[in-house]
């Protein structure tokens, strides 16, 4: 096959892998200017009949359509080509040169978690793209994240669907139609393994991810809880507790407690990052010197005749999918807002021990009513932005502010009562701060 010109234009000039569906080669576009190298894979259909190679011509050229589409993404590999040779099927891709992610994560060293947030943000970028099509990835796991020499970024490759195009043209017709279970074991949620994918099986294999990046461990080789199915992780390394309970959130056994989609596990990530700003900067982890840097739209060869070839479909990595520049300044501007306004106790307790004038009691108690009410909005809108013990504090600024508008009538006991409640909101609100600080 080395040297052989297909479509009279991509001369192939190394065998990445080979199987029973298909073969893919690194091959050199003859027609375009320094002869720059692609990825080209070949779909095998299983019988030459005609009617059964209508129906294969029709889908390949559906999903070709979608590929096409999700190669906009930067961080997707670009669909340059498709044909038909010969009643073969092919698919011309960009060429990927950089490393796998699985070369960063070494079995027994723990990312930080400033560098786990990062790949999360960078992966589930790219997944609300893919998503947004109605496409489900499938097989993501760290052998299909590839980390691009030239920018650092991450890039998705290998989709499903295309596994599953190469196993539909690749079936005969009188074999029975069924889903495929397409996955890896240990990134692959329970009901894709009953051949069920969902758009949050995606994310249960990204959380997955996060996971032997926070532990070092093969998913594999993490237990089970017998009675729940869920994974037991947490006691295998140290990560905070916000961070753990959104990881967690991710890999939940069944999928109806899982997050719904990559735009909501995106949204708590947002809130996550603006909560605790992380303490060191956000990097890529060290290469080690064992990995080489390697052309990687496609996995490592396989001689083996029953292994389907991969398909390398870039998903790329959308800078601003993180959150518009905007939304991410208005958001922290709140989160400011609310820490120093947590404060305001201490200036009403002490407006209450120096000033005894009526005046300033009433407005004091508006102010106070006003506040309460608009903080318990304001987590409709920011949800878990204002932290669940705002609604407490919510609660008891209404009433003292109430409290406070009827001073007069109930003279002393109710001023006492509301500098107590005031001054007892404010060394709590105080301590929380603190507390909240302290688990960056």
């Amino acid at each position: 096959m080395l040297g052989k010109l297909l479509d009279g234009r991509y001369k192939v000039i190394q065998v990445l892998s080979a199987g029973g569906f298909g073969e893919t080669y690194i091959v050199e576009d003859t027609r375009r200017p320094g002869n720059p190298k692609c990825v080209l894979k070949l779909l095998k259909p299983a019988t030459s009949d005609p009617n059964y190679l209508q129906i294969a011509r029709r889908l390949f050229n559906s999903e070709a359509e979608i590929l096409e589409q999700l190669g906009n993404h930067d961080q997707i590999p670009r669909l340059l080509a498709y044909f038909e040779e010969n009643e073969e099927f092919c698919l011309v891709q960009e060429l990927i040169v950089g490393h796998p992610l699985s070369a960063e994560m070494q079995l027994g060293k723990c990312w930080h978690e400033s560098q786990v947030i990062q790949m999360l943000q960078d992966v589930l970028g790219i997944l609300e793209f893919v998503h947004s099509y109605g496409v489900i990835h499938r097989d993501l796991k760290p052998d299909n994240l590839i980390r691009r020499d030239s920018d650092g970024k991450l890039v998705l490759i290998d989709f499903g669907a295309v596994k599953q195009m190469q196993t539909q043209i690749a079936a005969s017709p009188s074999q029975t139609a069924a889903t495929v279970a397409i996955g890896t074991p240990g990134y692959m949620p329970a009901e894709q393994a009953q051949g069920k994918p969902r758009h949050n099986s995606d994310i249960y294999a990204v959380g997955m991810v996060a996971i032997q990046a926070l532990t070092g461990m093969s998913p594999r080789q993490l237990p089970e809880n017998p009675e729940t199915g869920e994974i037991v992780w947490q006691n295998y390394t140290q990560v905070s507790l916000r961070l753990a309970d959104f990881v967690q959130k991710m890999v939940r056994y069944h999928y109806r407690d899982r997050y719904q989609s990559a735009t909501e596990v995106l949204q708590d990530l947002r809130e996550l990052v603006n909560f605790s700003a992380p303490t060191q900067p956000l990097i890529s982890p060290p290469v080690s010197a064992s990995a080489p840097t390697q052309p990687v739209n496609s996995p490592p060869v396989s001689n083996s005749p029953t292994q389907p070839p991969t398909t390398a479909i870039p998903v790329g990595d959308r800078g601003d999918a993180f959150q518009p520049a905007s939304q991410v300044t208005a958001v922290s501007s709140l989160n400011q807002a609310l820490s120093v306004i947590r404060f305001i106790p201490f200036v009403g307790a002490a407006g209450l021990f120096f000033f005894k004038s009526t005046t300033w009691i009433v407005l004091l108690g508006v102010g106070l009513a006003a506040f309460g009410a608009g903080l318990f909005f304001l987590r409709s809108w920011y949800s878990k932005v204002a932290r669940d013990y705002d609604a407490v504090f919510a609660v008891i600024f209404c009433i003292c502010g109430i409290l406070l508008l009827f001073q007069n009538q109930y003279v002393k006991p109710e001023i006492q009562m509301s500098q107590f409640l005031l001054a007892g909101i404010g060394i709590f609100s105080l301590a929380e701060c603190i507390r909240l600080r302290g688990l960056r």
